[in-house]
């Protein structure tokens, strides 16, 4: 999808951030951020990389959206993987990966959900999910492979990402720390977010958006559509939003 008005990204960004500081909302109607919302941060041709790409639903919503982007898309979870693959197949612009990404390389188990829902799995371990959500059940773990944007962005010979894109059940933290050198390419982060130690260590948004912020990472748009958690958009912003940001926080 082409820039907004072909104006420079930099430049559109500074001004789509500071319309937005304006409107922020923690409470907003039920829903992710729209693609129109996400374009308006993106490059021409991002590359997007969505982690919990689950069957491929917004996978393919995005690889459509923006027919110039590149978009490589993880699920770890073989029936879930294969969905993808079918949703995907016809869409030259998506890549797809059976693995998850997290904070190391190497094997791991992965806690698998089920019952109302497929897409919940984590690699941590269930806590409070299991009295908020007792209809997702957390009866078996299967193993995966994890990896992290580095390593994988080395092996893959991919220079960066535009767009972080993290539905991962509180690992989302994980793989931002672990990955300092693709970090600092990124310019926008779409991120589920927590209220509650859903699951064992899970950080909650108010930690995650205080390193984000460090890093200049600022929330455009909130969905906090549950009360344990929702879904919240970060951009990247300058150091001198950043200080002017803070004065008005």
């Amino acid at each position: 999808m082409a820039h907004p008005h072909g104006l420079p990204v930099r430049r559109k960004t500074k001004d789509v951030l500071r319309r937005a500081r304006g409107r922020l909302r923690r409470t907003s109607p039920k829903g992710v951020v729209s693609l129109r919302t996400i374009a308006q941060y993106l490059p021409t041709r991002p590359v997007v990389v969505e982690a919990g790409a689950h069957v491929g639903v917004d996978t393919a919503a995005m690889a459509r959206a923006w027919r110039q982007a590149k978009i490589y898309a993880f699920e770890p979870v073989p029936g879930l993987y294969e969905q993808l693959e079918l949703a995907t197949a016809r869409l030259p612009n998506v890549h797809r990966f059976q693995l998850a990404l997290g904070d190391r390389v190497g094997p791991a188990q992965l806690h698998l959900s089920a019952g109302s829902s497929d897409g919940s799995s984590s690699l941590a371990a269930p806590k409070a999910v299991l009295t908020n959500h007792p209809d997702v059940v957390f009866d078996t773990k299967i193993d995966v492979q994890v990896t992290t944007l580095d390593a994988w962005a080395s092996e893959h010979g991919v220079p960066r990402i535009d767009f972080l894109w993290l539905d991962v059940q509180g690992h989302e933290l994980r793989i931002l720390t672990a990955s300092p050198r693709m970090l600092e390419g990124v310019s926008v982060i779409h991120a589920e977010v927590h209220l509650v130690e859903d699951y064992d260590g899970t950080p909650l948004y108010d930690d995650l958006r205080t390193w984000l912020s460090e890093r200049g990472f600022w929330p455009v748009v909130e969905r906090i559509d549950w009360f344990d958690g929702g879904n919240v958009l970060f951009a990247r912003d300058t150091g001198r939003e950043r200080s002017a940001a803070s004065r008005v926080a």
